[in-house]
């Protein structure tokens, strides 16, 4: 778990490349352990500055210089290695990310949402139809998740756009935050997550549930994720369901904006 007063800190890793982010400047890399932050596990980074990824290619041997801040974290230095250098799975498996193992289809832009059947953080049931006649943005993430950039950033976004919906669209627009970790983000847990980034939990609400029922759920919007100890190997989305109940927009990654949400909002 990274410490809240932490700067900046930066840590070495070795692992394979598994593969490439849309954008020319993220790599997919399943690596070992990286000492003093996270087991062995497969996660997407940043690259900056001069870093290339020019004649990478999948299962490349790489070692890296990871940059952890409160807020971003990225790659700053990245070169290949010897085949010898990694195991083939430094993770101790083959890569389990970034694809579903379920063969259903995942939805796209018109697509009925799924129902489902959550808890909040009060420790009462919530269902998808609480919310008819209302847009609904809505993310998956962990508590304890430790990159700033994944789960955090994803959280800041919703802290930063929930005064933004109400000030334009009053309660018309529900805030949505499922964590895939019922085991340890019980509602307890989540009510105390809450306090980090929100006064106003009647238009921003965070759910648990069975694991089986969020299981379902994030296969339906692509989200995959696997406990390797106390955290979690796993992507990225986030959805707007809209009035409707009709899937509006998925964003995968962690590189959407908030403005992006507030023009993407339709109650045609």
């Amino acid at each position: 778990m990274l410490a809240g007063c932490m700067l900046r800190r930066t840590y070495q890793g070795k692992g394979r490349v598994v593969g490439f982010g849309d954008d020319g400047r993220t790599v997919i890399i399943q690596h070992e352990e990286i000492r003093g932050l996270m087991p062995a596990m497969t996660m997407s980074f940043k690259v900056l500055g001069d870093v290339s990824l020019e004649g990478l290619a999948v299962q490349d041997a790489v070692g890296f210089r990871l940059v952890v801040t409160p807020d971003s974290s990225w790659i700053d230095h990245l070169e290949t290695l010897p085949d010898s250098a990694v195991a083939a799975h430094p993770a101790g498996r083959p890569d389990p990310a970034y694809a579903t193992s379920d063969a259903s289809p995942l939805l796209n832009r018109g697509d009925p949402a799924p129902p489902f059947t959550l808890i909040n953080q009060n420790g009462e049931t919530i269902h998808l139809s609480d919310f008819e006649g209302r847009a609904v943005l809505l993310t998956f993430i962990y508590t304890r998740c430790p990159l700033p950039d994944y789960c955090p950033l994803l959280s800041r976004h919703f802290q930063t756009v929930q005064p933004r919906l109400i000030e334009r669209y009053g309660d018309q627009v529900h805030l949505l935050s499922i964590s895939f970790d019922p085991d340890y983000d019980t509602p307890e847990v989540l009510q105390s997550y809450a306090r980090r980034y929100t006064d106003n939990t009647e238009q921003w609400t965070f759910a648990t549930g069975s694991a089986e029922e969020i299981a379902r759920l994030a296969r339906a919007f692509g989200v995959a994720y696997e406990a390797d100890g106390q955290v979690f190997d796993h992507n990225l989305a986030t959805a707007l369901i809209g009035p409707d109940g009709t899937v509006q927009r998925i964003w995968r990654g962690n590189t959407w904006q908030p403005e992006e949400v507030l023009q993407a909002i339709s109650f045609k």
